[in-house]
């Protein structure tokens, strides 16, 4: 179905383990630039309050272990995502060319695996087909890029489509919308995990608007 929601979401209580945080992002040749730069930008510049970095991230590929993203930049991932997957406390699943990703069939049997171990998934952008491929938006609220809405139903026809959110986060799973709103979906990730001084900070880094406190008060939440 399709509906429409606030433009700020809400993630669910910080891991039980102490940081620095696992976060392993997911990457292929076709990749969105934006949409894993965004996020790691965020995380990487995370501190926790004794100034130690609060994430500790990696990059995953298919075999080969360098890709290319938005047709130009050439990325030597740190390891492969085979078939075995992974378990980080937080999976980072950005869109881009997502039928290059179906064709890797170990890398997908690699991302099913590790986004039902994680400790929490994001998907930004058409990384929300990806989820979908492998069985984790069934019945659940998710966004996605405006111009993927579509395709996201036929893979997906159980999805609860919420059109007009920046990103939607219920129990473990958060989608978030096209491009940028990867950056609002981690900066709300640290605002709930670091707190509200911590996002505030890495924002002004960034020099990047950070939505006001308490405007998640109208989000999608789910504790499920």
């Amino acid at each position: 179905m399709s509906g429409s929601a606030s433009q700020v979401g809400a993630f669910p209580a910080r891991p039980p383990v102490p940081p620095p945080w696992r976060v392993e992002l997911l990457l292929w040749t076709g990749v969105e630039l934006l949409d894993f730069a965004g996020p790691a930008q965020v995380l990487q510049v995370a501190r926790m309050g004794s100034g130690e970095p609060a994430f500790r991230l990696r990059t995953l590929a298919p075999p080969g272990a360098e890709v290319t993203s938005q047709g130009f930049l050439r990325v030597r991932a740190d390891g492969v995502l085979d078939a075995r997957g992974t378990s980080p406390d937080l999976l980072v699943i950005p869109g881009g060319e997502t039928d290059a990703a179906l064709r890797e069939v170990e890398f997908m049997e690699g991302l099913g695996h590790a986004a039902r171990r994680a400790g929490h998934v994001l998907s930004v952008c058409t990384g929300a087909l990806l989820l979908a491929h492998v069985g984790l938006l069934a019945d659940r609220p998710a966004t996605t890029w405006h111009g993927a809405f579509d395709r996201l139903r036929a893979v997906e026809p159980r999805v609860q489509l919420l059109s007009g959110a920046r990103w939607v986060s219920e129990g473990r799973v958060t989608t978030a919308a096209g491009v940028s709103a990867g950056i609002d979906a981690a900066l709300a990730l640290v605002e709930e995990w670091l707190g509200r001084t911590e996002a505030e900070r890495v924002a002004h880094y960034m020099e990047y608007p950070l939505p006001p406190a308490g405007s998640a008060s109208d989000a999608i939440r789910s504790s499920s």
